[in-house]
């Protein structure tokens, strides 16, 4: 009787052990469909709906830390700035090592005008992970508006080499070369950018000031139309046209493009003034 009460015993141990290892697969199963769920929505747009299911993840599994993350994002995406921290700093805490977690965190904190704090972040994501390129593009950002210019060029550079496709940082890395005067670098930039992908505006309007500057008016022109097509509301792309235009002595032509900026976007009405007082005194 004792063997068989023993027998029975090992085999509703054994029982039981099977139930929690099939409930223990089950769960991490059904956090990974939310995750991966969430993570499809919020590709598409419906945030809603993302929060939901990384709720639901994170319910499953408390230890996941890129849910959490992720989930910051989309709450920072809805305006929950409290949320999104706390789930940065949670994600951080549970996997200290999580680079994406740390670009998260400072892209809120700029957000919010925690520069340094901002900076950082970006610095530990890189740290952690040297060819994080939106980590590297966020701290050049940084530096260049700060006017740390070469340190600038140099996160771009690294951002680059690391996604070769990677437009916004042609653009910005050509913007700061203009900035530094270094016109021919910038258009080169500039028009890597267009290569990879043609139909984007702004790269347009950067190779046309470029191009402005070194007296290139027939070419800046050129650009600034090919960027109002592609945006036709693109206000400083009338504005920079106008004064190309202008300077080449076409006035009524210059004179409805100013009027086009304006409508568009009144705020630029004292820079354009300007702008046009300057060009009119270098041209006498």
């Amino acid at each position: 009787m004792r063997w068989i009460i023993s027998n029975l015993l090992i085999v509703a141990l054994i029982v039981v052990a099977l139930v929690a290892r099939a409930a223990e697969a089950q769960t991490r199963t059904s956090a990974e469909s939310y995750f991966h769920r969430a993570m499809q929505r919020y590709a598409r747009g419906d945030v809603d709906a993302a929060i939901k299911d990384f709720d639901a993840a994170i319910a499953f599994n408390p230890q996941n830390a890129v849910a959490y993350s992720n989930r910051g994002a989309a709450r920072e995406l809805k305006g929950d700035c409290v949320g999104a921290l706390a789930d940065f700093n949670r994600a951080i805490e549970i996997n200290a090592r999580l680079a994406v977690a740390y670009n998260n965190r400072g892209h809120l904190r700029f957000g919010r005008g925690d520069v340094d704090g901002a900076i950082s972040d970006y610095s530990i994501a890189i740290e952690i992970n040297p060819g994080y390129d939106y980590a590297l593009y966020n701290r050049a950002n940084i530096r260049r508006d700060r006017g740390e210019l070469d340190g600038a060029i140099a996160d771009y550079t690294a951002a680059i080499k690391s996604n070769p496709r990677f437009i916004e940082a042609y653009n910005n890395r050509g913007n700061t070369r203009f900035a530094k005067g270094e016109i021919e670098a910038a258009i080169a930039d500039y028009n890597q950018a267009i290569r990879i992908n043609p139909r984007v505006a702004f790269n347009y309007t950067g190779r046309a000031n470029a191009r402005l500057l070194k007296g290139d008016l027939n070419g800046a022109i050129a650009d600034y139309s090919r960027a109002i097509k592609i945006d036709p509301r693109f206000a400083e792309a009338y504005a920079n046209r106008g004064l190309a235009l202008l300077v080449q002595r076409r006035p009524s032509e210059a004179e409805r493009d100013f009027e086009k900026s304006l409508r568009l976007d009144p705020a630029l009405r004292a820079t354009l003034e300007e702008r046009i007082r300057k060009s009119k005194k270098s041209e006498k």
